[in-house]
């Protein structure tokens, strides 16, 4: 987020949560990979991008969401009170939500959102010479929808590098996906070493 934006934001108060944001399989995974770029795919109100953040001080988080939602916010989970969409006339506004933990945890320097839908978030950063060495995958859960954003982000993966992600225990897509890449399980966590 550039610093100088922040002069005109008054952040909303101090709201985080999520869902396994702070795993161990993060530590696990920065103190193997060392990562100086980071991507996350996926990023609601930032639990798992700013934790990266601390363990990971030299590296800038590239926070790719389009903060509106995934289709189970909108269906089979409406009205849950941790899948608040914080609906404004009826339109998300957890944007704000998400830039205000980033400007309070005080990493406005180092998280960069990009507010886009994942495909076209690949393509802005592509285009933007960025190449990551920890890609965390945390955005729709279908089969269609993992294997789509592996697609996308693994030719942004540096040699060496390790794509991740959420949820394999939880959604059956999620774990298609997982077992058809022949990803390691961590927890509940899928892990990519190409």
């Amino acid at each position: 987020m550039d610093p100088k934006l922040v002069e005109d934001f008054f952040p909303l108060p101090y709201r985080m949560h999520g869902w396994g944001g702070e795993s161990p399989v993060f530590k696990t995974l920065i103190d193997e990979v060392r990562p100086t770029t980071i991507i996350e795919v996926g990023t609601w109100m930032g639990m798992s991008a700013c934790h990266m953040a601390d363990l990971a001080p030299e590296a800038q988080v590239y926070c790719v969401d389009t903060w509106l939602g995934s289709t189970e916010f909108w269906t089979t989970m409406e009205g849950t009170p941790d899948r608040d969409l914080m609906l404004i006339h009826g339109y998300p506004s957890c944007y704000y939500q998400f830039l205000s933990n980033v400007v309070h945890r005080g990493l406005v320097a180092r998280i960069h959102p990009v507010p886009v839908p994942s495909e076209i978030g690949a393509e802005v950063l592509k285009h933007r010479g960025v190449k990551a060495d920890l890609i965390y995958i945390d955005a729709g859960h279908s089969y269609e929808e993992v294997m789509r954003d592996v697609s996308h982000y693994l030719p942004l993966l540096r040699p060496g590098g390790v794509m991740f992600g959420d949820d394999v225990l939880y959604w059956p897509g999620v774990g298609a996906a997982a077992a058809e890449l022949k990803a390691d399980i961590m927890d509940d966590k899928w892990v990519l070493r190409p």
